[in-house]
C-alpha cells in the first residue's frame, strides 16, 4: 500500500531533479551536480515513468492511521540474519517482517536504543557533522566501523553490525519498539 501524498510528492521531486531543479529550493542546481549528469538524468525521468503507474487501487487513503511499529521477540527470532550489515539494511530486513498497515522500525529508533545501552557513542565528525560510533561494549557486542569511499571518491566511516550484533537487537526488539 502506498501513501497518496507521499507517491504525489515522490512524483514531483523526481519530475523536479530529473529537469535540473532542486525539489526543495525550486532552485537550479549547479552545472556541475550530480543530477546533471544525463545518466542520472534518465534514470529519473524512469522512475517518474514508473511512479505514473502505479494504480490508486494499490494506494492507501492518508487518513487511515498507521499502526505504531511492534514487533514480539518470537517474531524477530522469524527474522533470517545471514552477513553484517549497516544500520539501514539492519531495518529494512525487520519492516520486511512487519504487516502492511504498520509504521516502519526507524533508524533514528534504533540508534536511540544503542546509544542509551552503551553499544555506541555520538562523537563530532567534523564542525557540522556528528555520527555514531561504536564503544567498547559495541565493539565487543560485534560493531564495527569500515573505512569506504563515496561516489565521489572520498573517504567515509560505515558503522557496520555482525551477526551477533544484529541477534542482540533483534532479541531487545520490544524494548526498541518502546525507546522512541
Amino acid at each position: 500500500m502506498v501513501d497518496l501524498n507521499k507517491l504525489k510528492t515522490a512524483k514531483d521531486w523526481m519530475e523536479k531533479l530529473a529537469n535540473g531543479i532542486n525539489p526543495l529550493t525550486s532552485e537550479p542546481v549547479k552545472e556541475d551536480d550530480i543530477v546533471n549528469n544525463v545518466h542520472i538524468s534518465r534514470c529519473l525521468f524512469f522512475v517518474r515513468e514508473m511512479l505514473e503507474k502505479i494504480e490508486p487501487s494499490e494506494t492507501v487513503p492518508t487518513r487511515i492511521r498507521r499502526k505504531p511499529f511492534w514487533m514480539t521477540v518470537s517474531e524477530a527470532e522469524k527474522i533470517v540474519i545471514s552477513d553484517s550489515c549497516g544500520i539501514v539494511q539492519f531495518t529494512r530486513i525487520v519492516n520486511e517482517a512487519i504487516p502492511a498497515g504498520m509504521r516502519p522500525l526507524s533508524v533514528a529508533t534504533v540508534i536511540k536504543w544503542l546509544r542509551n545501552n552503551g553499544y555506541l557513542y555520538e562523537a563530532e565528525k567534523d564542525d557540522k557533522h556528528i555520527t555514531n560510533l561504536p564503544t567498547e561494549k559495541g565493539i565487543k557486542l560485534g560493531i564495527t566501523v569500515k573505512t569506504q569511499l563515496n561516489f565521489e571518491g572520498k573517504e567515509f566511516q560505515k558503522v557496520f553490525y555482525d551477526v551477533s550484533a544484529q541477534r542482540v537487537m533483534l532479541s531487545n526488539i520490544e524494548s526498541i519498539a518502546l525507546s522512541k
